[in-house]
């Protein structure tokens, strides 16, 4: 078993969660995985090299931890909140307009007890999405998009990335299924939404990495190249069906641009703008 081992230069979160991995029950393809990797790899070779794209992940982090590590998590306030969500794709344009309406110590004690509270992880994960009260499952799913980049920014190595877009067990959806051999034509896929799931595929995917000769910043591979497979097959299903540029704002869109909004890598907006979807006050 391949482990994500803590870099000495890098903030370590004093959390008790051990994520055992669960017992994998799909058989993922290891050639789709080489054949991904080298579409990532290709995709990147002239935008800087897979480097460039794993030190702005690791600034992402850096962000994350500087407001959500133990020592500073008290002082956290809304302008940081939002500063962290600006980067959340699948969140940033839902969230906050439900958050303006929580208490801003209560927001902050959730956040707490989400990264360092005491009970078993899935059970913080859904009592964090449980304060945004909210009928709209759009909402529900951006809540837990949120929760679970607040986890995995905060310790990537700690933490598989649990978004939606990762892996959606109700829906039988998401980058996961893009490794299996056939996978578009599975109506039932046994991938649970357990943290020990997602542990579970990440290691399957750092032992092939490490087949490949990757063996330092693993965990931010991973993420590049859930996020490739995950960005080709929404570019793919969205240009046939005519849909792209209504729902993402733009008439055609390559992968690696896709790809970089989804992880939230995307260069900031200037100064005083913000990506955020705010209520308008009349």
């Amino acid at each position: 078993m391949l482990w994500f081992k803590k870099n000495s230069a890098q903030q370590t979160n004093k959390v008790g969660d051990v994520i055992e991995p669960s017992q994998l029950r799909v058989n993922y393809d290891e050639s789709i995985c080489r054949h991904k990797l080298q579409m990532l790899l290709n995709q990147v070779q002239d935008k800087g090299g897979i480097d460039e794209f794993i030190q702005a992940l690791a600034n992402k982090q850096v962000l994350f931890q500087r407001v959500l590590n133990q020592d500073a998590i008290d002082s956290l306030n809304m302008e940081s909140i939002e500063a962290l969500l600006d980067t959340i794709f699948t969140a940033r344009r839902k969230i906050p307009v439900v958050i303006a309406t929580i208490p801003q110590d209560l927001l902050v004690k959730q956040i707490k007890d989400l990264l360092y509270g005491d009970k078993a992880l899935q059970e913080r994960m859904q009592h964090f999405v449980d304060l945004f009260e909210n009928d709209n499952r759009k909402i529900k799913r951006a809540a837990w998009d949120f929760a679970a980049e607040l986890l995995h920014f905060n310790d990537p190595e700690k933490y598989p990335h649990m978004s939606r877009w990762v892996w959606n067990a109700e829906e039988v959806s998401g980058a996961y299924r893009e490794f299996l051999a056939g996978g578009d034509s599975l109506t039932e896929i046994p991938i649970g939404a357990a943290p020990g799931d997602f542990e579970a595929t990440r290691i399957w995917f750092a032992q092939q990495l490490g087949e490949q000769g990757f063996y330092r910043d693993i965990h931010f591979i991973i993420d590049l190249l859930i996020a490739q497979a995950y960005a080709e097959y929404v570019l793919g299903m969205s240009k046939g069906m005519g849909m792209f540029g209504s729902q993402f704002g733009a008439t055609e869109t390559e992968p690696l641009e896709f790809l970089v909004k989804l992880l939230g890598i995307d260069p900031p907006r200037k100064a005083g703008l913000t990506r955020l979807k705010k209520a308008v006050v009349h």
